[in-house]
């Protein structure tokens, strides 16, 4: 039976040339058990999991004739539900692996597919490769992948090749704005040890850090209860038990002993003083997820242990950030915080969309109902990590490349995000974007009939269009092109001619004209706006409204007569994305993530 090797948890990861470095991915180790006859699924413990994850199976076998020659193989992976390329939703991965009756399998294997992420080689033609060097064992697994002729990475595909870095910082920049589990750093010389804890592997968790009170002890299993403020009142965080030093324990112990009273045979309360920072790679229901103690915070009182200030803490903002006046009320249900936070949430999405693009923001100071402006030049006040790109009105404008730079935008209340369709450094656009434009939301089934007969006539062109809400009371096709494929005046030719078939053929639904006076009840289909120095509005963005709508992505199969566009707002879009995951998530639309 396989026994995985494993690595060793340390705070720091080794840095020199002789070590490469993988995302941490967090899900469940697996092995993959390839023969001519069939695939089976391993877990760590020698349970098979081949019947509880069909999507991956079934996508092997279909390449089964292009490996034959290295049958039979068996890989070391994760398997794993992908938010992200570098983030993995557990709770996804959990639920699915709890799973017993087919019908639900079938159904979770269709909506919310996993996929299953390979680091290491164990045997290939029947032969083990366990002496190999590393860098051999990869060198091998780089070759079985362009025979099976798959993406190098692509989160729609259910068998991945995991990304390699050179370098500790590279992988570090990714970890952060993904929140990635933590890393993995590897000795290229390491050999594969079968079920060995090795030191030639070693694994950096990328802990969020929260503050908590500790509110009581259990004598019998050593766990100690953190409460947080939630109001006035102070409720359930969860336990901690590892991490405390001998002298830590003790200390506390002493003190819950000399202030606090036994409620049972077992168990101790105590008033609430203590205040601790606590590691944890999450937080909800109650329960900390792997939570170790970091140290005591004798500079915080209990008060400052709130709600609010765990979502910072899980929401591991940059130094760089500071949130002013948290409380302000950005959108009559959103303050400042809640929108930082949303941003933080989406900006592994929305990032790439945005980067070495010349952006235009609306900036709402003070809140929806009050004073706005356009902004794409660079402010005076803006911090030296903002980076911008020469306009032709010798101004600079302002370009959006990291995390902090989105989040100070945030801050500065920019509540909507508006992008070219080609970068800072080339002429062609790397998408045509349809905005299909109805006079109100009465009309909005306008925009799905358009969307759909759009949807048929570009596919019929080998083109695959993507689709979201504007925001507001419309849809967006999103149409990616390959690099320097079309120039513009190619894509206003394409663009027109779709827009004149569907208004010659629905003439009663559909109007090309510029003038909202002469539209009548009709939708506007906007490829004018498709042109250089224009802009639409990126996915994942805000708008400006009562409800704070986003301009969301969608599957196909909900563009349809119960749709929407109001249902997709900032407090809701978070959970949808880890219910569902992205849309958007195709290798060739989103080349910043490469």
């Amino acid at each position: 039976m396989w026994k995985p090797m494993l690595p060793t948890l340390v705070d720091e990861a080794p840095s020199s040339k002789d070590w490469v470095y993988e995302i941490k991915y967090d899900g469940f180790r697996c092995g993959l058990e390839w023969t001519e006859q069939n695939v089976k699924l391993w877990s760590r413990n020698g349970k098979e999991l081949t019947s509880s994850f069909p999507e991956i199976t079934q996508f092997c076998k279909a390449l089964t004739e292009d490996i034959r020659d290295h049958l039979p193989l068996f890989l070391d992976g994760e398997l794993v539900v992908l938010n992200t390329p570098y983030h993995a939703d557990f709770s996804s991965i959990q639920q699915r692996g709890r799973l017993k009756a087919k019908n639900k399998v079938k159904k979770f294997s269709e909506t919310r597919p996993a996929s299953l992420i390979i680091f290491d080689l164990v045997t290939c033609s029947g032969e083990s490769a366990n002496a190999q060097t590393l860098k051999a064992r990869r060198k091998q697994l780089e070759s079985l992948f362009e025979n099976l002729r798959v993406e190098e990475f692509h989160p729609s595909q259910r068998l991945n090749l995991v990304e390699q870095f050179q370098s500790l910082e590279s992988i570090q920049d990714i970890m952060d704005l993904h929140q990635s589990e933590g890393l993995v750093a590897k000795h290229l010389s390491s050999n594969y040890k079968l079920g060995k804890r090795t030191d030639q592997w070693i694994k950096v968790k990328h802990y969020r850090v929260v503050q908590g009170v500790i509110t009581g002890w259990n004598m019998n299993n050593d766990y100690f209860d953190v409460e947080i403020l939630n109001g006035q009142n102070y409720v359930p965080l969860g336990k901690v038990k590892n991490g405390f030093s001998t002298q830590q324990k003790d200390t506390l112990v002493s003190f819950i002993k000399e202030h606090g009273e036994p409620t049972d045979q077992e168990s101790w309360t105590v008033p609430e003083a203590a205040v601790v920072d606590i590691n944890c790679l999450d937080a909800n229901d109650e329960e900390l997820r792997e939570p170790s103690f970091k140290q005591f915070r004798f500079d915080l009182e209990p008060d400052e242990c709130s709600i609010e200030n765990v979502r910072i803490g899980l929401a591991q903002l940059p130094k760089e950030v500071d949130i002013s006046k948290p409380d302000k009320l950005l959108f009559p249900s959103v303050s400042k915080l809640d929108y930082v936070l949303y941003l933080r949430e989406v900006a592994p999405l929305l990032l790439p969309r945005l980067i070495d693009k010349r952006i235009t923001m609306i900036r709402y100071p003070d809140g929806i109902h009050e004073h706005s402006f356009y902004q794409k030049h660079l402010p005076d006040y803006a911090p030296d990590f903002i980076k911008t790109a020469p306009s032709e009105d010798d101004e600079e404008d302002i370009l959006c490349q990291d995390l902090k730079s989105l989040l100070w935008f945030g801050n500065h209340a920019a509540l909507e995000f508006h992008v070219p369709f080609q970068t800072i450094d080339s002429e062609y656009p790397d998408e045509m974007v349809f905005d299909l434009d109805p006079p109100t939301l009465n009309e909005f089934p306008l925009a799905i009939k358009a969307a759909l007969l759009i949807k048929d006539m570009v596919e019929h062109q080998d083109y695959a269009p993507l689709v979201k809400t504007s925001g507001k009371t419309g849809l967006q096709i999103h149409i990616p092109l390959m690099p320097k494929s079309m120039t513009f005046d190619d894509t206003r030719e394409f663009m027109e001619a779709v827009a004149t078939v569907l208004v010659n053929q629905y003439p009663e639904d559909f109007t090309i004209e510029r003038l909202k006076k002469n539209r009548g009840k009709r939708l506007y289909i906007d490829y004018i706006q498709h042109a250089p120095g224009k802009t639409i509005v990126a996915p994942y963005s805000p708008r400006a409204t009562e409800d704070a709508t986003v301009a969301t992505p969608l599957f196909w199969n909900e563009v349809n007569e119960h749709l929407n566009p109001k249902d997709f707002t900032i407090h809701n879009v978070p959970n949808r994305l880890i219910e569902q995951g992205c849309p958007f998530l195709l290798k060739r639309n989103m080349e910043p993530y490469a």
